[in-house]
């Protein structure tokens, strides 16, 4: 049963649907029809079916199917106590076509869906492409990785990885050529297994954003709490095994860390009455934390769940419980922020509570800080460059304003810095309504003249803002956001001051935006022009 299907070079199609198959009789007539829609049209795909163990009327709904539509459906039947995983392999097995999308009988494609993944995957070279997701009722799917559409998707600065359903389009001979199975012995998670596999192994990921393409249905599997801390505890264990450890690898883990752990300790942990069931996944979870989760990778979580996951690690587990408790109470107030030494800590319940002794740094909430900031006036007054916009940290006030703007030479590194005036503005508040009057500033560059008493030199320069309030600092190109009449429009280069090394030239500045919209200067030197003075 599990002998590849022949292929004949003429016969290649585009598409293998593997489509697994348990008790979904009353679902699967809507999924194959969604596969007979399809724009790509059924000449170019195949659809694999399996049928694992059914109780239900699948297995003559697919009986049916065939018999209906000929070479189109291929089905086959595992007996039962067979696992998912060996279900989907062998459907991968019998796959002849250039791709493969697993999907099961609860789900739909949307018509056009296979067409414009497969466009994808020949356009960009892709190994592996996400088409949008969505919901068919009212359970959640993953969307934040479906923001746009990308022809190359980074797994490492995207929200990509957060999606490790199997229902992506994976080019057949990269998973034969890798290796890659579903792993038959994991009880829950094969899924996630397979595809993180395919996403670390693949030269390139695509995203298709632009409308949805696969309809989820509802999973009626249940998994326990232990069972989720195990799946956890694997997911690393794959990572570890393909990715170096680093910053790279401390992403992965932060994922499973606050999808299956988090969920394990947290809410299914409240809703579980079964006294017994959460200890064992109380002390399984703190087995994780201590053998295995990187410093990097809880730096990465929301600051509650890195408090809950550290007081689990402690194996204070009643504290874990009461911060679970604390964490779902809608009513509970937004905790207070202390600034210490340039540092911001988040006063969440046992923060240097003596008798916990969990580290500040569990706290700390300085890399979090979000900066709002607009470039609203770019002006040039002979040799000065005058700036005007706004700048504060969303999450602090505007006292002790330390503000600078910073010209940062691209290749020696060498920067030149700058005060700023600030200009109080009742008006201006941050997103959620609070004042930050004193956030707004103006700069004037005098690019005649340096710390050292010279001329700027000649290179590009990078322009930047060093946003300081209440002893915090951050560091963020300037330009980014703009407002409307802030003019982009190619110039001709402005002449400030003569050359201070070579007689006769003169230093101009070019103001330019960098692609992705950060401002920088450009210092060149060059004969004066006919005429100027």
């Amino acid at each position: 049963m599990y002998q590849s299907a022949p292929v004949h070079p003429g016969d290649i199609r585009d598409v293998t649907v593997v489509l697994h198959v348990r008790n979904h009789a009353r679902t699967l007539p809507a999924c194959l029809d969604s596969l007979l829609q399809q724009s790509i049209g059924t000449d170019r795909m195949e659809v694999i079916a399996v049928d694992d163990g059914s109780t239900d009327d699948s297995g003559s709904v697919l009986a049916e199917a065939q018999q209906r539509l000929g070479g189109l459906l291929r089905a086959g039947r595992l007996p039962q106590g067979l696992s998912t995983a060996e279900a989907r392999n062998w459907g991968m097995s019998q796959a002849t076509a250039r791709y493969v999308i697993f999907l099961t009988g609860t789900d739909r494609l949307t018509p056009k869906a296979l067409e414009l993944m497969v466009a994808s995957a020949d356009a960009n070279e892709s190994d592996v492409v996400l088409g949008k997701l969505e919901s068919s009722g009212r359970h959640a799917v993953a969307t934040s990785m479906f923001r746009k559409t990308q022809a190359s998707a980074d797994l490492y600065t995207t929200r990509v990885y957060w999606s490790l359903t199997p229902d992506k389009l994976f080019r057949t001979s990269m998973l034969r050529r890798r290796g890659l199975e579903f792993p038959s012995d994991m009880p829950t998670g094969e899924d996630q297994a397979f595809t993180a596999a395919a996403y670390i192994g693949a030269d390139n990921i695509s995203v298709v954003a632009d409308e949805p393409c696969v309809i989820k249905g509802a999973s009626s599997a249940t998994v326990q709490l232990s069972q989720r801390v195990a799946l956890a505890s694997r997911m690393m264990t794959l990572v570890a095994s393909l990715v170096p450890p680093g910053p790279k690898q401390d992403l992965l883990f932060s994922r499973h860390l606050e999808a299956e752990l988090g969920k394990a300790t947290g809410p299914l942990l409240l809703a579980s009455d079964n006294h017994a069931e959460r200890e064992r996944a109380l002390w399984a979870a703190s087995e994780v934390l201590r053998g295995q989760v990187t410093p990097g990778a809880l730096a990465l979580l929301p600051r509650p769940l890195a408090v809950r996951l550290a007081l689990i690690a402690a194996g204070r587990y009643a504290e874990a419980q009461q911060m679970v408790a604390y964490e779902a109470d809608k009513a509970s107030p937004v905790p207070k922020k202390t600034v210490e030494n340039g540092r911001v800590y988040t006063m969440l319940p046992f923060f240097r509570d003596p008798a916990v002794g969990l580290p500040d740094e569990i706290f700390d909430i300085t890399d979090k800080m979000t900066v709002n900031q607009q470039l609203t006036s770019l002006r040039w007054n002979g040799p000065l460059l005058l700036l005007d916009g706004h700048a504060f940290f969303e999450q602090l006030t505007t006292r002790e304003r330390a503000t600078k703007v910073v010209l940062r030479h691209r290749q020696s590194g060498a920067e030149e810095r700058f005060s700023v005036t600030a200009r109080r503005d009742e008006k201006l508040v941050n997103s959620k309504g609070k004042p930050r009057a004193m956030g707004r500033f103006s700069t004037r560059i005098n690019l005649r003249q340096m710390s050292n008493g010279w001329p700027l030199p000649t290179g590009v320069w990078d322009v930047l803002l060093a946003v300081s309030f209440e002893g915090v600092t951050q560091e963020v190109p300037l330009g980014l956001k703009r407002a409307p009449e802030v003019d982009v429009v190619s110039r001709p280069p402005v002449v400030f001051a003569p050359s201070a090394t070579t007689a006769g030239h003169v230093l101009a500045a070019t103001p330019f935006y960098t692609q992705a919209g950060d401002l920088c200067l450009e210092i060149s030197e060059r004969l004066p022009l006919p005429g100027a003075h």
